[in-house]
């Protein structure tokens, strides 16, 4: 048994605090609420008499991050212990004690805090802004305005598995090939660093005439090792420079609009961000959230400052009485295909039910994208590497064919 140290308050509001001997946190939690006491704080004290995490924790904890898989999973819990009666108070009580995750725990602490001391759910969570963005919390203040929190929850977990799912498709469908080229880079690395530079020391012992063929190969891998460091420190230095300039504004948008211009993965990019938009979008509309307002928050989910643009001059179009539709038509980035079914979904007053079958569309899309990407990639690389360790091999064998026939 573990000694805990506890800070609850009581119904009428007052602060009680103590020690108690339990075997876990979540022991200590069911005591406190069999006693009738709120909890908002229980640590764990060390053998010293010390509070575990007090001191010297807090700092690492805020620096922490909350990962998409936890925060849809944290939505989806949430929503289940409201529909099942819990106060919010309670549910996010429970589920900081609950989660592995220390900065969201941290997180979510301050938020029943927050809770306690009279301000709204929604208010709570804006303050938070790296864990719940602007969409998490508009719609949750969409929700508690019409009364249908639980709903707009369920809404927001199944948006954001929604996300987790294309990006595991995305991850999955480029993992295999990703690891083909890595081992790619990792024979030829090996060849022209390392094996044929020990045969040109092999071949200089003889003192004959090396074939112009081997010549150059061996030409190659000596500029290659001599190149080797500079090249290194060279990617390495490009990366971090990469990491800067996509944070500022005008690298952002040099970055996304190079993205868009790839051949194929081009059009990969833009068919995920239309999928995110899409149905960002329908999740806001379906939440009660204004057209206007939807618009002004999903550009920012998009991950695609190109796009986000484009949605800034459609917003301004609506705020001025016009459709949707017309306004998206005016951008050849978004397709015909999801013009036409937005019109639709405005002419016949189901604009979000369209936009989250546009959005399926596209999930589909950037899945038939991703087969056919995989199933080119694999072979080109396949080949590419058959060639090039023919080329060594064959660099490397005509001097031994030549010297054979001088012996003869």
């Amino acid at each position: 048994m573990a000694k805990y140290f506890f800070v609850a308050r009581d119904q009428t509001g007052k602060r009680r605090e103590g020690m108690l001997e339990a075997d876990s946190n979540s022991t200590v939690l069911n005591i406190l609420r069999r006693q009738q006491l709120l909890p908002v704080e229980v640590r764990l004290v060390s053998e010293k008499g010390t509070l575990v995490g007090i001191t010297g924790e807090k700092k690492r904890v805020y620096r922490g991050k909350v990962s998409l898989p936890e925060l849809a999973l944290f939505s989806r819990q949430l929503s289940t212990m409201l529909e099942a009666g819990i106060p919010v108070l309670d549910a996010i009580t429970d589920l900081a004690s609950q989660t592995t995750n220390r900065f969201f725990s941290t997180v979510l602490n301050d938020i029943a805090s927050d809770i306690r001391e009279g301000k709204s759910f929604s208010q709570a969570l804006s303050k938070h802004p790296k864990v719940f963005n602007s969409l998490y919390v508009a719609l949750v203040v969409s929700g508690e305005e019409s009364g249908n929190l639980v709903e707009v929850l369920k809404d927001l977990s199944s948006e954001l598995e929604d996300q987790l799912t294309l990006l595991r498709k995305v991850r999955q469908a480029v993992s295999y090939p990703a690891v083909i080229l890595l081992f790619f880079i990792s024979v030829v690395a090996f060849v022209f660093l390392y094996l044929v530079p020990k045969f040109q020391e092999i071949f200089q012992s003889f003192g004959a005439q090396l074939p112009l063929f081997t010549r150059i190969i061996l030409q190659i891998s000596r500029f290659s090792l001599k190149f080797f460091p500079f090249l290194l420190i060279g990617l390495i230095l490009l990366g971090i420079f990469l990491s800067w300039y996509r944070k500022t504004q005008a690298g952002s948008r040099k970055i996304d609009s190079l993205k868009l211009r790839i051949p194929v993965l081009g059009e990969l990019f833009l068919k995920v961000s239309l999928a995110r938009f899409s149905r960002s979008l329908a999740t806001l509309l379906q939440g009660g959230v204004s057209i206007i307002s939807a618009l002004d928050i999903v550009g920012k989910t998009t991950g695609n400052t190109i796009l986000e643009q484009y949605i800034e001059k459609i917003k301004q179009g609506v705020i001025k009485g016009e459709l949707l539709g017309d306004e998206m038509k005016k951008y050849r980035i978004f397709p015909a295909m999801m013009v036409r079914m937005v019109t639709v979904g405005e002419e016949t007053g189901r604009t979000d039910d369209m936009l989250t079958r546009v959005s399926k569309f596209f999930r589909d899309e950037v899945d038939l994208t991703l087969n056919i990407l995989s199933s080119i990639l694999e072979p080109v690389l396949i080949i590419g590497l058959g060639v090039i360790v023919g080329t060594v091999v064959l660099a490397i064998y005509l001097p031994i064919f030549k010297l054979a026939a001088t012996v003869r």
